[in-house]
């Protein structure tokens, strides 16, 4: 069986856990290859993420841009890595998300793509129909509410008002100025 790992950087020959947002030592892994390249980038430094996608009813990933034009800000022109392993010792899924596992171990990289741009690679999914990007205007209201809160308790748990120059700090006020002047 493959698990899939995306990744901004490349030339590694084994894959050893990081700092996750979940803050613990993790690598994460995934059987689809879809999924693991919308982790080849980093819009923020770990433990913060911002991996803004979710599932339809039928399985068909998608995601959520909650700012004008954010998945092409956060994936064109960016190059990223999909890593391919054979043997991962799970460690389960404290993400809740479908279809992804951690490790707690380093695992040998059986093959390694590089993706010269992560942008066009996700387009040919949608192209397929495997994906789709939800447009900042078929967001409801009740969904950017619930963003919302959840960036301004990112703040208030991490106190980033005092740590503007984190680069969490950075993306909340470029993106949701209106979140970062309300805490």
């Amino acid at each position: 069986m493959t698990f899939y790992h995306g990744s901004p950087v490349g030339g590694l020959n084994e894959l050893k856990p990081f700092l996750s947002e979940h803050e613990k030592q993790y690598i994460y892994f995934t059987q689809n290859p879809l999924v693991a390249l919308l982790y080849a980038v980093h819009s923020v430094d770990k433990p913060f993420s911002y991996y803004p996608y979710g599932f339809d009813k039928d399985g068909t990933i998608h995601y959520s841009e909650y700012y004008q034009d954010a998945f092409s800000d956060i994936y064109k022109g960016k190059q990223g890595y999909l890593y391919e392993c054979d043997h991962i010792s799970s460690a389960g899924n404290p993400t809740q998300i479908n279809g992804v596992f951690v490790c707690e171990n380093a695992v040998k990289v059986n093959h390694v793509t590089m993706i010269p741009d992560l942008y066009d690679r996700l387009m040919e999914y949608q192209q397929q129909g495997l994906f789709r990007i939800r447009s900042i205007d078929t967001i409801s209201d009740k969904e950017m509410q619930y963003v919302h809160n959840d960036l301004k308790q990112t703040i208030q748990k991490h106190n980033l008002k005092q740590f503007p120059d984190n680069s969490m700090s950075r993306f909340i006020r470029e993106h949701f100025p209106e979140v970062w002047e309300k805490e």
